[in-house]
C-alpha cells in the first residue's frame, strides 16, 4: 500500500509540474506575440515620422530654392564655353505672308494710323506679299567674374532696317539693324543688378519680375502687334532691386524722343501749327535732316534735353500651381521746342499696369495691360505725343490703351490665341480767330475724306481712336535636337476713327491675314 500510494503521489506531482510547465509556455508564447505585436506598431510609428520628417525636409529645401538664386551652370549641354564664358544662340529663319483688304505699302508691320479712308486710291486696292524681315538672330555670353557676380552680355539683329538702297525688286536689300545691346551686372548676394545699353524700355511689360531682354507680347505675326500694347527699345541705363522672391523695383533713364503732330509745309505768317498740324519754319521741334555724326539726313531726330524716367514695381506672388506677374509702372518725360526767340517745355507723367496669369495651369493663359499719358511714341497706332500752340507752347496728346488677350495651349504642340486691343486720344486743339490748330480740332476740314480723288486739303481727318480684334494659332510641326518648325496664321479686323470736323467724321477698316513659317535652330 505504501508501494502504492508513493506512486499515486508521484504520479500526481509529475501532471502538476507538467501544467504548470504548459501554462509557462503558454504564457510565454503570448508575451513574444504581443512584443512583436509592439515592435511592428513602433516600426510603422517610426516609418511615419520618418516620411513626415522627409516631406518637412522638402518643403524646406523647396522654399530655400525658391528663394535662393539659380547656380549658373558654365557650361550647360548645348551651349558653347569659352574662356570661362558662356554663349547661348538664339533666334530663327522666318517666311512672313500678308495680305490686306486696303494697301497700306507695308510690310510686316501694320501701321494702323495709315489704313486709309476712302478719299484714297489705296482704300480700294488690297496687297499681298513675302517677306523674310522677320528673321532674327541673337547671342548671349555669360560669366561669373567674381564670386555673386554675375555678368551677360547680350545682341540681338533682324532685317527690319530699311536704307534707301533697300527694296523689293530684285535682290531684296533689306539692312540688319541693331535690336537689342547691353550688358548685364547681377550681384547675387544682394540682389542688386544694373543694365546699360539699348533694351526694350522699362514700361514694357514683362512675362516675370524685370526682363530687359524680352516682354511679355501678344503672340501675333503682325509686327506692330495688337493696339494696347506699349513697348520701344531705347539706349539707357537701369538698376533693380530684388526684395525676397517676390517682388522686384527698378528704376531706369533712357534716350528721350518725342513725336510732334504736324508736316513739313510751312505755312504763311507765324502760326506754330495751322491746319493738318503743319509746322511753321521758324518752329524747332526736330533737328531736321541732322547728317551729322552716323544719323541719316532723311530722317529727324527730335529735339530733347531730359532723358525719359521710369519707375517699376513687379510682382510676382506664390499661389500654388498658378503662375502670376502684376506689374506697376510711371513715367516722366520732358517734351522741348524753340519758337520765335523763345525756348518751351512741359513735364508729363504717363502710367499704367500689366498682368500676366495662369486661370488653368499649363493649359489657359490670359493677359492685360492698361495705360494713360502722353505715350503716342510707345504705342502701336501710333499716335503723336504732342502737338503745338500758335505761340509755340506744347500741347502733349493724352492716350489711354487697353489690351487683353488669352492663349490656350490644347495640346503640347498647338496654341490658340485671341487678343482685342484699343488706343484712343483726346481732341487737343487752340483756335486764333478761324484759323485752327492742335490736334482733333473740329474746325479741320473733313469733307473729302469719303470722295475718291477729292483734294488732300479736304481730307484733313485726325485718328481719334484705332481698335483691334484678331484671332489665330501656332503649331510646332517638328521638334527635335535639329530644333523646331513652327507655322501660324493670324486674322485681324482693324478700325480706325478720326475726331468730327466740318464734313463729319470718317472711319475706316482693313481685314488683315498673315501667315508664318519658321524654324527655330537654337
Amino acid at each position: 500500500m505504501r508501494i502504492l500510494g508513493g506512486i499515486l503521489l508521484g504520479s500526481m506531482l509529475l501532471s502538476t509540474g507538467s501544467a504548470f510547465a504548459e501554462d509557462d509556455a503558454s504564457e510565454l508564447k503570448a508575451l513574444k506575440t504581443r512584443l512583436r505585436q509592439l515592435e511592428q506598431k513602433m516600426e510603422g510609428q517610426s516609418r511615419k515620422e520618418e516620411a513626415r520628417a522627409a516631406r518637412e525636409s522638402a518643403r524646406q529645401n523647396t522654399q530655400m530654392a525658391a528663394k535662393a538664386p539659380v547656380p549658373f551652370d558654365p557650361c550647360a549641354s548645348g551651349k558653347l564655353c569659352y574662356k570661362g564664358v558662356t554663349f547661348t544662340f538664339g533666334g530663327w529663319v522666318d517666311l512672313t505672308g500678308i495680305y490686306r483688304s486696303r494697301n497700306l505699302a507695308s510690310d510686316t508691320g501694320s501701321v494702323y494710323n495709315f489704313i486709309p479712308f476712302p478719299q484714297s486710291k489705296n482704300f480700294n486696292t488690297d496687297e499681298s506679299r513675302f517677306s523674310a524681315r522677320q528673321s532674327r538672330f541673337s547671342l548671349l555670353a555669360e560669366a561669373e567674374v567674381f564670386a555673386n557676380t554675375h555678368v551677360a552680355g547680350y545682341g540681338e539683329l533682324d532685317l527690319e532696317g530699311a536704307a534707301q538702297t533697300a527694296n523689293s525688286v530684285a535682290t531684296n536689300s533689306f539692312n540688319p539693324r541693331l535690336r537689342q545691346a547691353s550688358i548685364e551686372i547681377d550681384r547675387t548676394d544682394l540682389g542688386l543688378h544694373f543694365l546699360a545699353g539699348q533694351s526694350w524700355s522699362l514700361n514694357a511689360p514683362s512675362k516675370a519680375g524685370i526682363d530687359p531682354r524680352g516682354v511679355d507680347a501678344p503672340g501675333v505675326i503682325d509686327f506692330e502687334s495688337v493696339p494696347g500694347f506699349l513697348a520701344a527699345r531705347q539706349p539707357g541705363i537701369r538698376v533693380w532691386q530684388d526684395f525676397g522672391p517676390e517682388f522686384k523695383l527698378a528704376v531706369s533713364a533712357e534716350n528721350a524722343q518725342t513725336s510732334f503732330f504736324g508736316g513739313n509745309t510751312p505755312l504763311v505768317g507765324t502760326p506754330a501749327v495751322g491746319p493738318q498740324g503743319v509746322l511753321n519754319p521758324n518752329v524747332l521741334v526736330n533737328l531736321t535732316g541732322p547728317g551729322g555724326s552716323f544719323f541719316n539726313n532723311a530722317n529727324n531726330v527730335s529735339l530733347n534735353h531730359v532723358p525719359d524716367f521710369t519707375v517699376k514695381g513687379a510682382w510676382d506672388p506664390r499661389l500654388g500651381p498658378y503662375k502670376l506677374h502684376v506689374e506697376g509702372w510711371a513715367m516722366y518725360r520732358d517734351f522741348y521746342d524753340h519758337f520765335n526767340f523763345a525756348n518751351h517745355d512741359v513735364n508729363t507723367v504717363s502710367f499704367g499696369g500689366h498682368f500676366s496669369a495662369e486661370i488653368v495651369p499649363k493649359l489657359l493663359e490670359l493677359q492685360g495691360s492698361a495705360s494713360h499719358g502722353a505715350l503716342g511714341r510707345f504705342t502701336a497706332t501710333p499716335f503723336p505725343d504732342a502737338t503745338l500752340r500758335q505761340d509755340g507752347s506744347i500741347q502733349p496728346l493724352p492716350i489711354t490703351a487697353f489690351l487683353i488677350g488669352t492663349v490656350w495651349h490644347t495640346t503640347p504642340s498647338l496654341d490658340l490665341y485671341a487678343y482685342a486691343g484699343l488706343e484712343k486720344t483726346k481732341a487737343t486743339f487752340s483756335n486764333v480767330g478761324t484759323v485752327p490748330f492742335g490736334y482733333g480740332n473740329p474746325l479741320y476740314n473733313n469733307l473729302g475724306c469719303n470722295i475718291e480723288n477729292s483734294p488732300a486739303a479736304t481730307c484733313n481727318a485726325n485718328t481719334s481712336q484705332v481698335r483691334q480684334y484678331t484671332v489665330g494659332f501656332y503649331d510646332t510641326i517638328f521638334k527635335g535636337d535639329y530644333g523646331a518648325i513652327k507655322a501660324g496664321v493670324q486674322y485681324s479686323y482693324n478700325q480706325r476713327f478720326a475726331f468730327e470736323g466740318v464734313g463729319g467724321a470718317p472711319k475706316t477698316d482693313d481685314h488683315i491675314v498673315m501667315t508664318q513659317v519658321r524654324y527655330y535652330p537654337f
